[in-house]
């Protein structure tokens, strides 16, 4: 990653650095605004399931009004007000008896038929007992006498556990999805005799006034009696069971409570109905609040997307326009550094970068002129050093190989003869003779560095061995000054073969290294003392006659082509053999020289 940030320009660091601050800002500024709008539909939510509750709360508490008002009603009947005054009124045995239970069901259906509970279908049935005995009933919807007697008979059962109460709601069960509220009359207060009222509600009744709460999907609704027992729930199974602790706990009033019930997350509202003591209860998954909030906020927060790209679009479009001077001086200075000094800033109409823009320009300026009148006369200067040195070599390189040929002519008159001739003739047209290039390919430097090698090994034959290794053919193709790895061959022939009676060998090796290549000629001769050999600096023909002048004159030949940093490195040891080692830059030779390798 560092390495990757190291690679990116400097305008493009800036044009980045700026990006990230706009896109945390407006990462910033979005998550500020997407929690506010959250937090927003959340209590419009919360206040609308409350609005919700309290009128379906009323509208509960109103049912069970009407309810207990037609109960009221029906016990202010004349037939109960005629018990109620002789406690015989409903006797068996009275002549009067069928007479009585039939006005008694006549009044009853009346005072239904007239009153709201029947229109809205609140009541399934009403019975009437004195004590245990069944009076009479009337029903709004069809229902069996037998159900009727069955379902009542229960009813009556659980009113008499509590002879104390003359009110009481029997709350319904799963198997029997019926409550009744039941109303005790007496009329002797000394006596257990009674009369029995029994409403019968179905839950489904009940169930309808809260259909709305139960829109969303996962939503609990429970009518629960001052006791914990749900009378009424879209949770069936639940019906006639106490309700769980986790949701009887909730306070009381309050707005609203998040709680963990059956291991899922439920937002929680309840509300008491004073006028029954029913609590009611609403719970909605969380998950589907949160969803709806989320699905609320969908064009805000697309919206939101879209300003957020059209801002960074036109970020990168100001940083750029705002950088543009930081490419112009990294270009100008790329081209000042591949040598093009006719490179130009333009003017930004900005004082500082106008000021900075003219100090380049003059700058470059400066150095053409520097360039025109000094550098090139200098350059003439080193051509013509070059030329000379190189002719110094040849008439050392013309008198060995001669020598060579003279000694070979002496000793046999065969084919080896013709061959040497050949080579030199060779080594002489591709070396020499007619070339004024002043560099080469790597691999035509070799070629005549092997001319003069398969001369001298004819010459010494057994004597001299010799190797040549390049490190890859890419090299080849690099350029070279000519005639620079041959004089030190040719040094280190003469030291390897000529002042050693054990055989000689020479090892040559190119290498890459990186922006360079270097050159390695080894030999196993007798060696040298470099410094007092070679030199400290002084001038080539002022040191100990002629002998390595041929070294002397590659490095100083190197140093004045490519700088003090290239040339020759001289390993030697006394008895042990020398290593030279040339350093040049690599660069291919191509039609445009300048170009790397």
């Amino acid at each position: 990653m560092e390495n990757r940030v190291h690679h990116i320009s400097i305008r493009g660091k800036i044009i980045l650095v700026f990006l990230v601050i706009m896109m945390v800002s407006i990462l910033v500024m979005g998550i500020y605004a997407v929690h506010q709008m959250y937090n927003s539909l959340m209590t419009n939510t919360y206040r609308n399931m409350n609005l919700m509750i309290e009128s379906t709360g009323e509208s509960i508490s109103d049912s069970f009004s009407m309810i207990e008002n037609a109960t009221i009603a029906l016990s202010a009947s004349e037939s109960v007000t005629e018990w109620l005054e002789d406690s015989h009124y409903f006797d068996e045995d009275n002549e009067a008896y069928y007479l009585n239970v039939q006005k008694l069901n006549y009044e009853f259906q009346k005072t239904l038929t007239y009153n709201n509970v029947w229109k809205l279908n609140l009541l399934s049935y009403v019975t009437v007992y004195q004590n245990q005995q069944l009076l009479g009933s009337t029903y709004t919807k069809q229902v069996s006498m037998k159900k009727i007697a069955e379902d009542s008979v229960l009813a009556v059962e659980a009113a008499s556990q509590y002879p104390d109460r003359f009110i009481q709601l029997i709350p319904p069960t799963a198997v029997s999805p019926t409550f009744f509220i039941t109303r005790k009359l007496k009329s002797d207060f000394t006596s257990d005799d009674h009369l029995l009222i029994v409403a019968a509600i179905e839950e489904a009744y009940i169930r309808a006034l809260y259909k709305g709460l139960m829109a969303d999907e996962g939503a609990l609704v429970y009518l629960v009696n001052e006791q914990g027992t749900i009378v009424s729930s879209n949770s069936q199974a639940e019906l006639g069971m106490k309700i769980s602790s986790e949701v009887w706990s909730l306070g009381l009033p309050l707005n609203r409570e998040e709680r963990q019930f059956q291991e899922h997350d439920y937002v929680a509202v309840s509300r008491e109905l004073d006028a029954n003591k029913f609590r009611l209860i609403y719970l909605i998954p969380k998950a589907n609040l949160v969803k709806e909030a989320f699905d609320s906020m969908q064009n805000f927060l697309l919206v939101l997307i879209m300003l957020a790209i059209l801002f960074i679009v036109l970020a990168i479009i100001v940083s750029m326009k705002t950088t543009s001077f930081v490419l112009d001086i990294t270009t100008a200075m790329d081209r000042v550094r591949k040598k093009d000094y006719s490179v130009r800033l333009p003017e930004y109409r900005d004082p500082n970068l106008d000021g900075l823009s003219r100090s380049f320009n003059t700058m470059t300026e400066e150095i053409q002129e520097l360039i025109h009148s000094k550098y090139e006369s200098q350059l003439l200067l080193h051509e013509m050093e070059i030329k000379a040195l190189q002719h110094q070599m040849n008439p050392h390189f013309l008198f060995n190989v001669l020598l060579t040929v003279q000694i070979k002519a002496k000793m046999s008159g065969n084919e080896t003869i013709y061959k040497m001739i050949e080579s030199l003739s060779a080594l002489l047209r591709a070396g020499i003779s007619g070339d004024k290039r002043r560099t080469i390919m790597i691999q035509e430097e070799l070629k005549l560095t092997e001319f003069y090698l398969s001369l001298q090994k004819m010459r010494y034959e057994e004597r001299l061995s010799y190797q040549i290794i390049v490190m890859n053919d890419e090299l080849n193709q690099c350029e070279i000054p000519r005639l620079v790895i041959e004089p030190i061959v040719e040094n280190a022939v003469v030291h390897g073969v000529e002042k050693i009676a054990e055989p000689a060998n020479i090892f040559i090796y190119v290498k890459d290294e990186g922006e360079n290549i270097c050159i390695e000629v080894t030999d196993n001769g007798n060696g040298f003392d470099v410094d007092a050999m070679i030199g400290k600096g002084e001038s080539p023909m002022e040191q100990h006659g002629n002998e390595h002048i041929g070294l002397r004159n590659t490095d100083q030949r190197l140093k004045l082509m490519y700088g003090q940093a290239y040339g020759l490195k001289i390993i030697s040891e006394d008895q042990a053999g020398t290593s030279v080692y040339i350093k040049i830059p690599k660069k291919r030779k191509l039609n445009d020289e300048s170009n790397d390798c």
